[in-house]
């Protein structure tokens, strides 16, 4: 309970000091823009909501987060997104879906209704996901600077839906948060299918976090034992992280069990823990090692910018590079404040590895190697700069040196 209390203490405190979330002309702040489009799939028009990150780069791209049950779950999962948007994640566009008829759009079978279960309409998944990859994601693409990478969220049924995508079309998103998932729907039919599934190595570079709760009172060992309605939830859960575990080498999952939580109060701190495990990778610490150089070898303090931008590009699917700027000062800083040249040039040459077609990359290099005397290396790469595009800077040094 604390830990509930917390994160939502942290997410009001979030809403207040970031209101985005925007202010309009009449003084309101606003978290989303309201869109819609018609589906051929679902032959029906559909809302959905649009939150975009503050303060929207120019040619910039985004990730997109799509998170379902709009109505219910968009408000607690934009506060958590941009909580943790400060160091934990990258900047994010966050897709709300309301819902039309959930158990329509989430379940994969038809289940005919019975006393209990009063299911008018089940088993629309396949034209629910054509209306989210085919029609959804090409419209939002064209309309909003959204990047390549993807993540999906669902909460029960809408977390049968998310697991019942990453099983059976891992490639539409990369990565899935389930929380709490209805995998018990039609007697686990899901957790059946998965055991094939999960044998193939189709799932490279996709990630799942699936949360779930003790809605029971009963514990995980007793519990599967047990063969009653009541328990029947938690037992498919349970059973279908068995089959995970049978396949973990080839799969990148977490699954995390809540004891003291129930399928309610699950929602908000499985979001947050499971927002902040899925991208766990974003997060560089190694970045500030810069600030007591004297404790670290050049290489300690350079390969993790090797590793840590070949990690980003892979789950961005695009080329990420460090900032030029950022590295250049620090490698200056080395220089100048600690007069450590070798770790210095260090951090000169990742610019010249990343920015191997940019002047600045062998201008910098040109400029350490004057200020360390090294006047035939200094005149070297400055002719290097002026090659690529003329560089000014590095032909006024070179008519100095030359003199």
């Amino acid at each position: 309970m604390k830990n509930i209390l917390l994160i939502i203490v942290i997410i009001s405190i979030h809403f207040q000091a970031n209101s985005q979330f925007s202010k309009n002309g009449n003084k309101e702040i606003t978290i989303a823009t309201v869109d819609s489009m018609y589906s051929r799939s679902l032959k029906e028009y559909r809302e959905v909501w649009v939150h975009l990150p503050d303060k929207v780069e120019k040619g910039k791209k985004y990730p997109v987060l799509y998170i379902l049950d709009a109505s219910e779950q968009f408000y607690p999962i934009t506060g958590i997104v941009r909580h943790l948007e400060r160091w934990d994640m990258p900047k994010t566009i966050i897709v709300g879906i309301p819902n039309k008829d959930r158990t329509r759009d989430f379940t994969p079978t038809v289940v005919p209704p019975s006393r209990g279960e009063p299911y008018k309409n089940s088993g629309g998944y396949d034209n629910f996901m054509n209306f989210m990859e085919c029609e959804l994601a090409p419209y939002l693409k064209n309309k909003y600077p959204i990047d390549e990478m993807s993540t999906l969220v669902g909460y029960s049924l809408a977390g049968l839906f998310v697991l019942n995508t990453y099983v059976s079309h891992p490639r539409i998103f990369d990565k899935y948060l389930a929380i709490d998932p209805s995998i018990s729907w039609d007697n686990q039919v899901l957790v059946d299918t998965s055991e094939k599934l999960l044998q193939k190595n189709i799932y490279q570079d996709k990630s799942l976090y699936v949360a779930v709760a003790n809605s029971t009172s009963v514990d995980s060992v007793r519990v599967r034992r047990m063969n009653d309605r009541h328990t029947q939830h938690l037992r498919s859960n349970l059973n279908f992280h068995d089959i995970l575990v049978k396949h973990k080498k080839h799969l990148d999952v977490t699954w995390e069990y809540y004891p003291n939580d129930d399928h309610r109060s699950l929602i908000i701190p499985s979001m947050y823990s499971g927002i902040k495990n899925l991208f766990s990778w974003y997060k560089f610490n190694a970045r500030w090692l810069f600030n007591t150089p004297k404790g670290y070898t050049a290489k300690e303090l350079t390969d993790p910018y090797y590793s840590h931008f070949k990690t980003l590009s892979t789950h961005f699917k695009r080329e990420m590079k460090p900032d030029w700027q950022f590295v250049n000062d620090v490698a200056f800083f080395i220089l100048e404040t600690h007069d450590l040249p070798k770790k210095a040039k260090a951090f000169l040459e990742i610019n010249l590895h990343f920015y191997p077609n940019d002047s600045r990359s062998y201008f910098a290099m040109g400029k350490f190697h004057e200020k360390e005397s090294n006047k035939k290396e200094a005149i070297a790469y400055y002719k290097k700069a002026i090659k690529i595009d003329g560089n000014i800077a590095a032909q006024e040094r070179l008519k100095k040196l030359d003199k």
